[in-house]
């Protein structure tokens, strides 16, 4: 049997000193492309850093004013803050800003030459300042005073600045709260029972119309058929003692006689009247005279259906005497009605609402800090939630406190309601109008902006549009008024007929800032 035995493989060492052999070419290739990454990488760092360094890190801000210059430039290449080149002015106390054109009409940027103010232009500033207190600026304003140069036409229009003209508007500046609307306290009427008793027809319900006087409903009274019948035996008895007075005024009787006759008339006299007033005070106007000389079964008779009109009387012969109408007081729409035929009631119980809604009452909980501008007689206009109709009517009282809860002050207005479309309980906001100014100084919202403790606003000067003239804007201390959705009323700074910037004022009120820290910092 033969065997076979398995020769070892031997591997030569590499000479010593003796370079590796150079790697495939498809491994090289896979290397380099996998380095490739890295090297992108460090090369856009490298050129962040190259921009920042060349830039200082400042991103450019003209897109805010809505500029459309490339992220190169920024908003101070286009801008330039001028101090002192143009005089802020004196100091008008009057109308508590510096340079005033109202006062000194050579400081306005209009190209015709301005006439003195009329007086119906210092009426309106003084009708204004008198409305209501107005915010006030700081005489040592920085941005009074102040300039903003830009560098040309068409660098303003790159920055987005828009401009609109100074013109007239009707404005109506007013105190808003929120309120109620409820009936007028003095036009409604709960109506009770008198005396107790039952309900023995119910003649209206909620929704009808009455007229005052008219039958609502009839109480069943045992305390009317007590006080008629007191009635009727007054009559009797001064009928008797009257009779028999009469029979001794001639008869030869003592003295002391006839005058006991004359004081037990008189004490019959003395209660009927008692039972004639317990039954006007039922309601039941009813006067003894007019009875005159009918029979006793007459005036039962009439007593019977005292109260009761004559359709109801006609309609029913044998009516109980004990009947009481319980009438409407005044015009108006039964509101509530809390009983029905046959149901016991009492003084006690409200059985009717009775209510004018011709003229409705609105309480509307004002601002203790607007509170002091209201007056009584003023016009007031509300408009309830959900509803496109506005009501007009006139502050009928001003709450000397305020209310514990909300420390509100409360205001009733009187509000017509002929057409009868506001409701009761209806929740809405209400606006005491201060002054209504048909011929008010306006300008967009967007114009008017807050720099250095004062209110400006940013006119253009006269000559802007000129090929070679100044391309400046004027920062101008204003004095605002009344301000809606849209315009702001400049109540003295500006006149009609200037222009000033409106969107990218803030860049000009920020360049002037920005102006006021480089000179600290210098």
């Amino acid at each position: 049997m033969s065997t076979s035995s398995t020769q070892p493989v031997s591997v030569a060492a590499e000479p010593a000193g003796q370079e590796p052999p150079s790697p495939e070419p498809q491994g090289l290739f896979r290397t380099v492309i996998g380095s490739v990454p890295m090297l992108l990488t460090f090369a856009l760092l490298a050129g962040v850093a190259y921009w920042g360094h060349h830039t200082e890190w400042k991103f450019s801000t003209a897109h805010r004013g809505g500029a459309k210059s490339s992220t190169s430039e920024k908003v101070e290449d286009f801008l330039t803050t001028e101090t002192g080149t143009l005089s802020a002015g004196p100091w008008c106390e009057q109308h508590g800003i510096a340079a005033c054109p109202l006062c000194d009409r050579s400081l306005a940027q209009v190209m015709k030459k301005m006439e003195p103010a009329s007086a119906d232009e210092l009426e309106r500033v003084q009708n204004a300042f008198a409305a209501r207190e107005r915010p006030v600026n700081d005489p040592q304003c920085f941005a009074s005073g102040s300039r903003v140069r830009v560098a040309s036409k068409e660098a303003a229009e790159k920055l987005g600045i828009d401009v609109a003209p100074v013109w007239e508007a009707a404005m109506t500046e007013s105190i808003s709260a929120s309120g109620e609307v409820t009936f007028d306290a003095t036009r409604v009427a709960r109506l009770a029972a008198r005396v107790p008793g039952t309900a023995w027809r119910v003649t209206k319900q909620i929704g009808d119309t009455v007229k005052a006087g008219e039958l609502l409903a009839i109480i069943d009274a045992a305390e009317v058929g007590k006080a008629k019948t007191e009635f009727l035996q007054g009559i009797v008895q001064l009928r008797l003692k009257t009779q028999a007075l009469a029979n001794l005024k001639n008869a030869p009787v003592p003295e002391r006689q006839k005058k006991e006759a004359e004081a037990a008339r008189r004490d019959a006299e003395v209660r009927l009247l008692s039972a004639e007033q317990a039954l006007v005070n039922l309601g039941l106007p009813v006067k003894a005279a007019e009875f005159g000389k009918l029979d006793v079964d007459d005036i039962a008779n009439q007593l019977q259906r005292l109260g009761l009109s004559r359709e109801l009387s006609q309609a029913d012969a044998e009516l109980p005497g004990t009947l009481l109408p319980l009438r409407a007081p005044l015009d108006g729409v039964v509101m509530q009605v809390d009983v029905i035929a046959g149901e016991v009631v009492d003084p006690e119980d409200v059985l009717f609402v009775v209510a004018d809604p011709l003229q409705m009452s609105v309480h509307l909980n004002v601002l203790a800090t607007d509170a002091r501008w209201g007056q009584v007689g003023q016009v007031v206009r509300f408009r309830p939630d959900g509803v496109k109709a506005e009501f007009s009517g006139h502050v009928d009282w001003i709450g000397t406190s305020a209310d514990e809860t909300t420390r509100t002050i409360p205001v009733r207005v009187v509000m017509p309601n002929a057409d009868g479309k506001l409701r009761a309980s209806a929740l809405g906001v209400g606006h005491i109008v201060l002054r209504e100014e048909p011929h008010a100084i306006t300008v967009p919202n967007e114009a008017v902006q807050a720099v250095g403790g004062c209110r400006v606003v940013f006119v253009r000067d006269k000559e802007f549009l000129k090929p070679n003239g100044p391309k400046v804007f004027h920062a101008r201390m204003v004095r605002t008024g009344a301000k809606d959705t849209t315009n702001t009323e400049i109540i003295v700074g500006v006149v009609q007929g200037e222009v000033v910037a409106t969107k990218g004022s803030p860049l000009l009120a920020g360049e002037i800032a920005r102006s006021r820290s480089r000179g600290a910092r210098e």
